[in-house]
């Protein structure tokens, strides 16, 4: 069965955590998925990741 991890953002925004999380994720070989709400946020995520 596959593990499935979620991280609760409690003392940093998404912008300052989702980057780190998403690295750390590929070096070990892992997956990762990120979920928006909106079309908007996921463009905005999407600028903010690749550049």
């Amino acid at each position: 069965m596959a593990d499935i991890l979620f991280y609760h953002l409690t003392e940093s925004t998404l912008e300052e955590a989702l980057p780190g999380l998403l690295e750390r994720s590929v070096e070990r070989g892992w997956r990762a998925v990120v979920q928006t709400g909106t079309e908007e946020r996921r463009d905005a995520l999407d600028q903010h990741l690749w550049t």
